[in-house]
């Protein structure tokens, strides 16, 4: 299943949390945005236990990451 994460990041944490993100394999895009948030996350995970365990478990705990809002794919 598609996922897309909004995060706000701290501020002049930017390029830390970008190299961390970096590293997670579930994540297939980073966008960085101008507005209330500062990344756009597109994932790719086989569930939604899946999504929720790297949401809170990974995203969440990453340096600087202050907020996250998670949006789930739904067909039409």
């Amino acid at each position: 299943m598609r996922a897309y994460i909004l995060i706000k990041v701290g501020m002049g944490r930017e390029k830390d949390v970008m190299e961390s993100l970096q590293n997670i394999a579930a994540i297939r895009e980073i966008h960085f945005l101008f507005g209330e948030y500062d990344y756009l996350l597109s994932l790719d995970v086989p569930d939604t236990t899946a999504l929720a365990r790297l949401v809170s478990m990974r995203i969440r705990k990453v340096t600087g990451v202050e907020r996250t809002a998670t949006l789930v794919e739904a067909p039409i």
